[in-house]
């Protein structure tokens, strides 16, 4: 089956460390995003490590009500502690209480606070990469979907969170955002039956396109995206995206972001990640996921 293909081990999703062949911005990274429709609440949330340079990086960004309610950037923070199913910065915890399956998130800083539990509603996406290579030089990445429950306070305001939500995991290669020149990444889930991620990427003068889906049975590969943007500010902020995607059972798939909620923005020196929380439609389904947007600004 296309899953087994794509299928990560209990391995990959553990903490790594750089082997004697990594390269200098060798990269290490978790990152989770939900958003609760119910409650008008949601979250961004990466930790990132470039062991290399002895140097980690953090974004956490609540949303409520269409706006960004609380931010913590660090992009030169201090190493997590090397314990192997555990990171902590800034008051900021992942727990990999099962890996593949169940993490447990928690914060608590200046009044804000959340103790969340994502679990897994399907097989994991690997992107793929070369058999023969290593992760010293070439990247790995899983993306998956899960249910979101716990709570989280936000201005003083206690919300019972119980969504959909996305994650990705990648370790190894490098990640240099100087060289990240513009990028859109799409995620949605439309119920435990149902989640996309397609990515457009652009690398000097290549245009790379990737991504998986969930159809319920199986997790397969996209062999063909096509992303029609609409942005404003001279193409500095996303206002929505109609998608076409196929995937590698050659079903067609045709989802339209159709509107983005509220956008929490990182920068990494010149480089900026916009993450949208977007309204998706997929025929007469809805779902919520992320629209991020990034870019290096001009000089």
């Amino acid at each position: 089956m296309a899953s087994e293909v794509h299928m990560a081990t209990t391995e990959d999703d553990r903490r790594h460390a750089p082997g004697p062949d990594s390269l200098p911005m060798w990269n290490e990274s978790y990152w989770f995003a939900f958003y609760d429709a119910a409650n008008e609440v949601g979250a961004t949330l990466r930790l990132g490590m470039h062991q290399n340079q002895n140097e980690a990086n953090l974004y956490l960004m609540l949303v409520r009500g269409g706006e960004v309610a609380h931010t913590l950037i660090d992009t030169h923070a201090a190493l997590p502690a090397v314990k192997e199913d555990h990171l902590s910065l800034h008051g900021y915890t992942i727990d990999i209480e099962r890996p593949l399956e169940r993490f447990r998130l928690r914060y608590k800083r200046e009044g804000y606070d959340f103790d969340l539990v994502w679990e897994g509603i399907s097989p994991t996406y690997l992107y793929p990469f070369p058999p023969d290579s290593s992760s010293d030089q070439i990247p790995r990445h899983i993306e998956h979907a899960g249910t979101v429950t716990g709570k989280m306070t936000i201005g003083g305001v206690e919300h019972t969170v119980d969504c959909l939500g996305h994650r990705d995991h990648t370790w190894g290669g490098e990640r240099d955002w100087s060289k990240m020149h513009n990028w859109d990444y799409l995620s949605g889930e439309f119920g435990k039956d149902f989640w996309f991620n397609a990515v457009q990427i652009l690398l000097g003068d290549q245009q790379i396109y990737i991504g998986g889906l969930w159809d319920g049975k199986e997790v397969l590969a996209l062999q063909e995206v096509k992303m029609d943007l609409k942005t404003t500010d001279g193409g500095t902020r996303q206002l929505g995206v109609d998608v076409h995607l196929v995937d590698e059972r050659d079903h067609e798939h045709h989802i339209v972001g159709e509107e983005v909620l509220a956008i929490a923005t990182a920068q990494f020196g010149k480089t900026l990640v916009k993450d949208g929380f977007t309204r998706y439609r997929y025929g007469d389904r809805v779902a919520h996921g992320i629209f991020e947007h990034g870019y290096i600004e001009k000089e």
